[in-house]
């Protein structure tokens, strides 16, 4: 009740303006026209993407406009409260309930040296809150093994070997016959989503699906 209370009470003082069309804007912080405008959740064609260890994959919405400028603003300028934003898409774009058979959610996880460098998982960020709405469980159990180039600045062939290999999971335990949702913040060729997959599934997992906040993919 206090926490409501506190939350309505911000809104109040410190109203926001919608990051699309910059009116102001009540709750999520997207007006309404610009959230329905904005949310375009799609089912990835996996064959057309040669993705064979993935079950299923959904992306959200478009990495452009306001989306891109989020998540921009999010990585490299450590703006992280532009996270709230991002994940009030989720709530928007996703049916309740879609995700029923999920036993755990387990996010494509960053690189020590690249936590240590922007001092957050932004995919965390933006999907634990979610997860904690929806009562899914968060799972600490994948490692990047390894540092990585960015996927985007490479050809697709150097895309599958800069990956390959580069993902372990350390809690075998809390994977092995599990339903798991796996979550990152952009989609482009899949191939990241798919490594990890492939290790989650070598571990024991039955089904592994994907949701990706931002499609980049050409």
């Amino acid at each position: 009740m206090l926490k409501d209370w506190w939350a309505a009470l911000l809104a109040l003082l410190f109203p926001q303006r919608c990051p699309a069309c910059h009116a102001w804007a009540e709750g999520t912080g997207w007006c309404s026209t610009c959230i329905a405008q904005v949310s375009k959740p799609r089912q990835v064609a996996l064959a057309l993407h040669n993705l064979r260890w993935l079950d299923e994959c959904l992306t959200v919405t478009d990495y452009t406009g306001p989306v891109q400028r989020l998540i921009r603003d999010m990585k490299f300028r450590r703006m992280t409260r532009q996270a709230t934003k991002l994940s009030q898409l989720l709530d928007y774009a996703i049916v309740c309930g879609r995700y029923a058979d999920i036993d755990v959610i387990v996010a494509v996880p960053l690189h020590a040296e690249r936590i240590k460098e922007r001092g957050f998982n932004q995919t965390a960020l933006v999907f634990k809150p979610w997860a904690a709405r929806q009562k899914l469980i968060w799972t600490e159990a994948l490692d990047r093994t390894r540092p990585t180039v960015p996927q985007w600045e490479l050809t697709l062939k150097e895309r599958r070997k800069n990956i390959k290999g580069a993902f372990a999971v350390t809690r075998p335990e809390l994977i092995t016959g599990k339903h798991i949702l796996l979550v990152d913040d952009i989609f482009t060729s899949g191939l990241t989503m798919e490594e990890c997959a492939r290790v989650l599934k070598k571990a024991g997992a039955v089904a592994v699906k994907g949701l990706a906040l931002a499609s980049g993919a050409r």
